[in-house]
């Protein structure tokens, strides 16, 4: 008898630590909201991509106070890059989407994604329009496999195809938006 009533408190207890809340990962999606917050009161730039930044804050506001953490850290992740695909110009000289060097950021070491010190892919990774067109890429297949039903993830996408000669900076940052929001949707 007393192994059974044992056994059912550490079963109680267990359920109710399996239950509880992960402190660390609201506190990563608390850190990104504010950060986000930050970027929304200056931001300026392409009033459609604003709209679009806008909307998914309020989802990623949302998603918080309803303590679903993680969703709330990937829709402020695609937010913060809406508002820096509004702005538009990319922040440095040559710039390429995605890592460019070796494991722990040493140039030419080999590592994670790299083949005998070289990126994956050899020099036309370094092409920010041919990058930004794998992005783009990977975006459409997980919205396809994964069977994501938001309407504002295929106009990302869609969008993002648009600007892919032109504006290669700004398709990276559609298309990683939207690789956000598919995150969030399906929960990992």
């Amino acid at each position: 008898m007393k192994r059974a009533l044992l056994g059912a408190v550490v079963l109680v207890a267990g359920l109710s630590l399996a239950q509880g809340v992960d402190y660390r990962q609201e506190a990563v999606a608390a850190m990104a909201l504010a950060r986000l917050q930050t970027v929304a009161q200056g931001a300026t730039g392409e009033e459609k991509l604003l709209a679009w930044a806008k909307e998914v804050k309020a989802r990623a506001e949302k998603s918080y106070q309803a303590k679903e953490a993680f969703k709330a850290l990937r829709q402020a992740q695609a937010a913060l890059a809406l508002f820096q695909a509004a702005q538009g110009e990319p922040p440095r000289q040559g710039w390429a989407p995605g890592p460019r060097h070796g494991f722990h950021g040493a140039p030419g070491r080999p590592g994670m994604g790299m083949r005998q010190g070289r990126p994956f892919g050899g020099k036309e990774m370094k092409n920010p329009t041919f990058r930004a067109q794998a992005l783009v890429d990977r975006a459409e297949k997980e919205l396809d496999y994964y069977r994501g039903q938001d309407p504002l993830v295929r106009t990302l996408i869609a969008e993002a195809k648009g600007r892919l000669e032109k504006e290669p900076y700004r398709a990276s940052l559609l298309a990683r938006a939207a690789l956000a929001l598919i995150s969030a949707e399906r929960g990992f």
